[in-house]
């Protein structure tokens, strides 16, 4: 008796060892998203180029129209940004967030730790309105139909984890690995480390 007893003592003091390790490990993963950013001047001049193309994309992708889309872009909050990743199937609302990002630094660094936690939703969402777009992979799965002429993506941004890969690429010209229908776990957290690296060169130490 004395013994099973022991031996008992000894599990759940050896799991609530592990839990704690887990949990810290957790805990340090989360801090370090949570840092704040180097200021603009001191990120890396890749970084800070991409960004300056981005922005010169959304006035020659939007600058001649006569509507009120480039304020509408100005004006999104972070909560329409999260839907738009999340659960809107609408093409367009995609294409917009790298735009909405590069404006500013507080959206950026807001953003892009967000997108790497995402990297790991592999949530199913779908698009809609995306004729002039071929993602590979979803023309293989008979999901889209090949066009040579359209804008070629390789990310599966028919779900979360796709969506925030492609908008991390949009904004940094990094290429980590590409999100793919189906893809197995242990592939996404190569990508995820390797994109956590890279973030870690944006973060004050």
């Amino acid at each position: 008796m004395q013994k099973r007893l022991s031996h008992n003592y000894y599990c759940l003091l050896l799991n609530i060892i592990v839990f704690a390790l887990c949990l810290t490990t957790l805990n340090s993963n989360a801090n370090d998203l949570n840092k704040p950013f180097l200021s603009f001047e001191l990120l890396p001049t890749a970084f800070k180029k991409q960004l300056n193309i981005v922005n010169s994309e959304f006035t020659f992708a939007y600058g001649m129209r006569q509507d009120s889309v480039m304020r509408d872009i100005r004006n999104y909050t972070k909560e329409d940004i999260e839907t738009f990743i999340h659960s809107r199937k609408d093409y367009e609302y995609i294409f917009r967030i790298p735009f909405w990002a590069a404006m500013d630094s507080i959206r950026y660094s807001w953003l892009i730790p967000k997108l790497i936690n995402d990297l790991s939703d592999t949530t199913f969402v779908g698009l809609i309105n995306a004729s002039d777009v071929t993602i590979w992979s979803r023309v293989k799965t008979g999901d889209m139909v090949h066009n040579t002429l359209n804008y070629q993506i390789d990310d599966d941004i028919f779900t979360v984890a796709g969506r925030a890969s492609w908008i991390l690429k949009r904004l940094s010209k990094n290429e980590y690995g590409i999100i793919k229908p189906n893809m197995p776990s242990k592939e996404i957290k190569e990508i995820i480390n390797r994109w956590n690296k890279w973030y870690n060169t944006l973060i004050r130490k």
